[in-house]
């Protein structure tokens, strides 16, 4: 099923249903995830993930970013959005259209690296429980020794970039698509901070709730990193950050390769969905 609409009466965002596909006795367990991209990476490459939800009898909506993916026109230096723009514009539509298929309660936001972040800050502001894969926040001292300079030789390359190009194309780096300047700017403010102060709405609310897939080895979110984010939902309710290890013959970086064979953080997300609802109807 696909679905539309326009972000700042600009751009035209094309969003994709994927309905539970029951198999092996499950049950539709009535929840919809509303599912964020990572840096660079396009909806499609997902697939296999969404499927492996759907049979587990989980709904999701996906959609590209902006300018970014199947959604047209390309991203160009004219194109300009950042975080507080994804939250205010990109993220309300997705969840309407996830409240017409499961009521306000079943409504989840999920996202993988900078999908994780944007689930996190729209957590902490409207409420609506989260969960994030391989996320965290980006601030250089999230990471031990080189790990810092590493950080923030990386935020060098992206500003560099963003001057020659007027947008981050991020297929020179292999990170996949090009994202948009402002959304970038943001990163790396954050990166060199540790601060959210580009979000325009006070995130210290003590509205969100989160869960948090951590996975041992990656690099680009260590466990730090990760903590540092989740304190954002631990006003209200403490977060849940659960370590896994991926299966020994996916080879690379963690932090993207489990897409490859996202089994595990499936069966992590079902079973955390399973005591949080058990929690929840008590």
């Amino acid at each position: 099923m696909s679905d539309s609409f326009m972000f700042m009466d600009k751009y035209r965002i094309n969003v994709h249903t994927h309905l539970p596909q029951l198999e092996d006795g499950a049950q539709d367990k009535q929840v919809t995830f509303v599912f964020m991209n990572g840096l660079g990476v396009p909806q499609q490459k997902y697939q296999q993930f969404f499927d492996g939800l759907a049979k587990k009898g989980y709904t999701i909506i996906s959609a590209d970013y902006p300018c970014c993916g199947e959604n047209q026109p390309k991203l160009n230096r004219r194109v300009n959005y950042g975080y507080d723009e994804l939250l205010e514009y990109f993220i309300p539509p997705l969840i309407d259209i996830a409240k017409g298929i499961s009521d306000d309660n079943s409504v989840y936001l999920m996202g993988h690296s900078l999908g994780g972040q944007l689930s996190t800050f729209y957590s902490a502001i409207h409420g609506v429980p989260m969960i994030g894969v391989a996320s965290g926040n980006v601030y250089h001292k999230n990471w031990e020794g080189t790990g810092q300079l590493h950080i923030l030789k990386i935020m060098v390359v992206f500003q560099t970039l963003i001057r020659l190009y007027g947008y981050l194309p991020a297929h020179l780096l292999k990170l996949g698509d090009r994202e948009s300047k402002g959304l970038i700017h943001n990163w790396c403010h954050m990166a060199l901070t540790g601060r959210y102060d580009f979000i325009k709405r006070g995130l210290n609310t003590s509205k969100g709730k989160g869960m948090y897939v951590c996975i041992q080895g990656d690099e680009f979110a260590p466990l730090k990193a990760t903590k540092h984010l989740a304190k954002l939902c631990s006003n209200a309710t403490d977060a849940t950050l659960i370590p896994i290890r991926l299966p020994e013959h996916l080879k690379g970086n963690p932090h993207g390769v489990w897409i490859k064979d996202p089994a595990r953080v499936i069966e992590t997300i079902d079973a955390y969905m399973t005591t949080d609802n058990m929690t929840s109807n008590q």
